[in-house]
C-alpha cells in the first residue's frame, strides 16, 4: 500500500506529463531525425524523483531507459523497478503518447556470472528469448543490454548473445541497444602495451548487431596515464569524465562503430575521495558518490568554495577528522609532486577530502563533443532528481527539435 506522500508524488508526476502533452507543439511531436537525440537512464533506486525530474522535459527526449531489470543465474529476469505497480503503467502510457521511446535496461554487472550464463548455449539462447518476449509483451520499443565487467574470454559468447538477441528482437519489430564501457587508447593506458591484450567487447560485432551503442564515457579515474601526468603531476586529478579523455574515447569508437549508432553517456554525478601524499605518489581513496545538490550542500557546510578544475568539473577540498578504510579496488594512485593543497596542510591528524562532480557546464562540454563528431545522441546517467538545475535552462534551448 502506498503512503500518502508517495500517492501525492505519483499524482504530481502524472500531472506534469499530462501538461507536457497538452502544451507540446504539433511540430515538436512530428519532428523526425533530430540533429542530436537525447535520452536518460532512470534508476530504480530513485524512480519517483527521476520520473518527476523528467516529466515536464520528456518532450525534448527521444528515449528513456528505466534501469529496471536484473538477471538471475538461470537467465530469467528480475523487475527491480516493479514496472507493473505504482505510477508506472499510467506514466509509461503518457510517455508513449508523447512519442518518447521506452527502452528499459537489462543489467548484469558481474563478469563471472556473465561468462557462466552466456557460455552455456542453452541458457544463452533461452536468456535471449526471455528478453525478446519481455519487449514484446510489455510493448517496449527495444531493450538496452548493459553487461559490464566482462573478461576477454567472454567475448565470443557475448557476440553470439547479441547476434541472437538482435534477431529475436527484430522479429518483433524491436531494437537492440548495447551499453558498453568507454575504451582508452592503449598508448594512454599502458606504458608497456601487453602483447596479448584482448577486449571483452568486439566492436565490429557490436556495430553489426546493435541498432545503437551507448558508450559509458565516465568513471575515468586514473585510467589515462598521459592525462594523469599532464594534469595530476602537481595538482589533484581524479575526474569522473575529463572532456579530453572523452574525446579520446570517441576517437577509439567511431572508426569501428558507426557514429550514426553511437550515443555518448554523460555523467550527472560525482565522487568524494580521501587524499594523501607520500614519496612522490598521491593516493585517492573513493569514500562515496555524490550528486550536484549534495555536493553544493556539503561545500556550504564545510565552508568550501567550488571551482572549475583541470578536468572541467566542479571540485573543492575540505578537512575532516574521519578517515575511512576502503577496498583496494577503490584506492587509486598517481605519481606526482606534493599537491599545493596537501603541502599547505598544517595539522598532521587532519584528513583531506576532494569532491569532484558534474554540473551544467561539464555536461554541456560532452554534448558539444557529441555534436562535433556527429554522433547519434547523448544519454544522461542518471536522471534521479539531482541533476544541476542550471542544466535544464540550457537544455530547454536544445534537445529534440
Amino acid at each position: 500500500m502506498f503512503t500518502k506522500h508517495l500517492k501525492k508524488t505519483y499524482k504530481l508526476i502524472l500531472l506534469g506529463l499530462i501538461l507536457a502533452a497538452l502544451i507540446l507543439p504539433d511540430s515538436l511531436l512530428a519532428a523526425t531525425n533530430p540533429p542530436l537525440t537525447y535520452g536518460a537512464w532512470l534508476p530504480f533506486w530513485k524512480k519517483a524523483e527521476g520520473a518527476m525530474e523528467l516529466s515536464l522535459r520528456l518532450p525534448k527526449f527521444t528515449a528513456i531507459s528505466p534501469f529496471s531489470y536484473e538477471v538471475n543465474a538461470d537467465g530469467t529476469l528480475i523487475d527491480k523497478m516493479k514496472m507493473e505497480s505504482g505510477f508506472w503503467p499510467d506514466w509509461l502510457n503518457v510517455v508513449r503518447a508523447i512519442k518518447v521511446k521506452i527502452v528499459p535496461s537489462v543489467a548484469l554487472l558481474d563478469g563471472t556470472a556473465i561468462h557462466k550464463l552466456l557460455s552455456n548455449t542453452t541458457r544463452r539462447r533461452q536468456h535471449a528469448t526471455n528478453i525478446a518476449n519481455l519487449a514484446k509483451t510489455k510493448n517496449y520499443d527495444g531493450i538496452d543490454i548493459d553487461y559490464e565487467d566482462k573478461d576477454a574470454e567472454t567475448e565470443p559468447y557475448f557476440s553470439l548473445f547479441i547476434e541472437g538477441l538482435a534477431y529475436k528482437l527484430h522479429a518483433f519489430g524491436k531494437k537492440l541497444s548495447c551499453t558498453i564501457e568507454g575504451r582508452t587508447p592503449r598508448a594512454s593506458q599502458f606504458r608497456v602495451i601487453p602483447k596479448d591484450l584482448a577486449y571483452a567487447n568486439n566492436y565490429a560485432k557490436i556495430n553489426e548487431f546493435c541498432d545503437e551503442v551507448k558508450i559509458m564515457a565516465y568513471d575515468q579515474g586514473r585510467i589515462d596515464l598521459d592525462l594523469n601526468a599532464k594534469k595530476g603531476g602537481s595538482d589533484l586529478y581524479m575526474p569522473v569524465a575529463d572532456p579530453e579523455w572523452v574525446e579520446k574515447v570517441i576517437n577509439q569508437t567511431i572508426p569501428t562503430i558507426s557514429a550514426k549508432k553511437v550515443i555518448l553517456g554523460i555523467p550527472t554525478y560525482g565522487y568524494i575521495f580521501e587524499i594523501s601524499w607520500k614519496d612522490g605518489v598521491t593516493t585517492y581513496k573513493r569514500v562515496g558518490a555524490t550528486t550536484y545538490p549534495k555536493a553544493i550542500e556539503l561545500a556550504q557546510k564545510v565552508g568550501a568554495t567550488s571551482a572549475r578544475n583541470s578536468a572541467g568539473e566542479l571540485s573543492f577540498v575540505y578537512v575532516t577528522s574521519t578517515s575511512y578504510t576502503v577496498s583496494q579496488g577503490l584506492t587509486f594512485t598517481i605519481s606526482s609532486t606534493k599537491p599545493a593543497v596537501l603541502a599547505a596542510q598544517t595539522n598532521p591528524a587532519a584528513v583531506m577530502r576532494l569532491v569532484s562532480f558534474s554540473d551544467a557546464s561539464s555536461m554541456k562540454d560532452k554534448i558539444n563533443l557529441a555534436k562535433k563528431y556527429n554522433l547519434k545522441g547523448v544519454y544522461f546517467f542518471k536522471a534521479d532528481g539531482d541533476i544541476d538545475p542550471a542544466f535544464w535552462d540550457e537544455f530547454n534551448n536544445d534537445g529534440k527539435n
